[in-house]
């Protein structure tokens, strides 16, 4: 059985009541993102916060939340609530395609469901979590477009051949790619994990960077170690 929270050095998750548990790759793309300074960041599909609570650990920045289910909006709001930034988060309890806002945003981020069309489970909420039928990569390309600034950052996580097909959809509405992450398990594993960074500018040179989780040994990873020892506990 998951555990019904995940400590951080900084915050605490609870996620008792929610299908969206806190995973390795998902904490990984919570560091690989690099909020701005000053601006407005909106994390699409929060979860129970998980990403607006490490961008808000790391920049002083107002981040407006999208959570669709509603024990996770609970869950995210109460996380929020505890945590040492409640007045740099808020949580909206709405989809991306019914979400309408007075401001366009500096920063888009989200770790999207990913399995199209596969078997729905038992769990409603676990459903939600993984299940692409709430949020197709045609909305969500769509959407980020809609509310990101022109000079705007819009950062997403998916498996990597599900990657490939939504870099696709987004450059076919202007979106260029800027940055790419990949995420393998071990050293010379398969990418699992690929987090794209995605701008509506022009772009000379594609970023990229390669890291693995564990060694051999079982321990993480120098890479790993180094982006993530700002909120594991015990790194």
């Amino acid at each position: 059985m998951a555990n019904t929270y995940f400590q951080f050095k900084q915050f605490l998750i609870e996620q008792g009541n929610v299908g969206m548990k806190v995973t390795t790759d998902g904490c990984y793309f919570g560091a690989v993102f690099r909020p701005y300074s000053t601006g407005r960041i909106l994390d699409i599909g929060a979860g129970t916060g998980l990403l607006s609570l490490m961008a808000a650990q790391r920049a002083e920045v107002n981040i407006d939340a999208l959570e669709l289910n509603a024990d996770a909006y609970n869950q995210a709001k109460a996380n929020f609530n505890s945590s040492p930034w409640p007045e740099q988060l808020s949580i909206i309890h709405t989809s991306l395609q019914e979400f309408q806002a007075a401001i366009t945003y500096d920063q888009i981020i989200c770790n999207p469901p990913f399995f199209v069309n596969s078997q729905a489970g038992q769990s409603k909420n676990k459903n939600q979590a993984v299940h692409a039928e709430t949020l197709s990569m045609e909305d969500l390309a769509f959407h980020a477009s809609r509310l990101l600034k022109e000079d705007g950052e819009f950062w997403v996580m998916y498996p990597a051949a599900e990657m490939e097909q939504f870099i696709s959809k987004a450059e076919s509405i202007g979106f260029k790619v800027s940055e790419k992450h990949m995420l393998r398990n071990k050293e010379g594993g398969p990418v699992f994990r690929l987090i794209v960074q995605f701008r509506k500018v022009e772009v000379n040179l594609i970023n990229t960077t390669d890291v693995f989780i564990k060694e051999s040994d079982g321990s993480y990873s120098r890479a790993f170690t180094a982006l993530l020892k700002d909120f594991y506990l015990h790194l």
